[in-house]
């Protein structure tokens, strides 16, 4: 094709035919120009087409996350209310007045374990690192930010003063007061002693609400999380 150009040009020149020469010159010049913004524009289509693939496979690695943690505050919600059916079940036998049962060998050994959600943040690493604009819709990108960001260590920090009950108060009574025959099993030295234990009434109903407490925002993180899935897949539908 080049060869061609020029032959052209070298026959215009031999007859003599500046005017034409010159617009066709023109011409040759705007041609390979449009060629090359062409060039660019296929590959600038390329590239945007790559990113939006890997903003694509990216958002179902941040959906997956999301649906593991949505998980995890299930398995920590169920085990919540197992926690809050025992203790309940150990003040009820207080309030009445019951004999010990072995059936209360489980019950106790539960107030001595609690337990907190696990978040999954592999996914959303990886697009930090990759930097954050590489998801186009603003509001998803917001709303992921805000999750990993602010929601996630948020609720972290609200259910650690659990923690910092189990460590002050109840570590130590359970020290003083309960014997681990195994893992599953757990019998207090003197149960009859507990029944009119204002500490240990205190301490129970302290465990009580901070695990109703505990069940009620991991409830709210599990609503928060769905909405947040719902938004990703209404963007991978598009």
């Amino acid at each position: 094709m080049i060869n061609l150009f020029r032959k052209i040009r070298q026959n215009l020149l031999k007859e003599s035919k500046l005017n034409i020469y010159l617009i066709y010159a023109i011409g040759e010049v705007v041609l390979v120009v449009f060629g090359i913004l062409i060039a660019f524009q296929i590959d600038n289509w390329n590239e945007n087409r790559n990113l939006r693939k890997l903003e694509n496979v990216l958002l179902i690695d941040i959906r997956d996350n999301l649906i593991a943690s949505r998980t995890n505050l299930a398995s920590n919600i169920s085990y919540n209310r197992t926690t809050l059916y025992n203790y309940e079940k150990i003040l009820s036998h207080i309030e009445e007045d019951l004999p010990y049962s072995n059936s209360l060998d489980s019950a106790f050994s539960y107030i001595g374990y609690w337990s907190e959600p696990n978040f999954t943040y592999t996914a959303y690493e990886t697009i930090k690192s990759l930097g954050l604009d590489i998801i186009q819709n603003d509001s998803l990108k917001i709303a992921i930010t805000e999750m990993y960001e602010q929601f996630f260590p948020f609720l972290i920090d609200e259910l650690k003063a659990e923690w910092v009950l189990h460590q002050s108060l109840a570590l130590p009574f359970i020290v003083q007061n309960i014997r681990y025959i195994t893992a599953d099993v757990a019998r207090p030295n003197n149960f009859n002693d507990l029944k009119t234990n204002d500490e240990f009434q205190n301490l129970m109903g302290l465990k009580m609400n901070t695990r109703k407490y505990a069940i009620q925002v991991a409830e709210r993180a599990q609503e928060r999380v769905d909405s947040l899935i719902f938004m990703i897949d209404r963007e991978l539908g598009k």
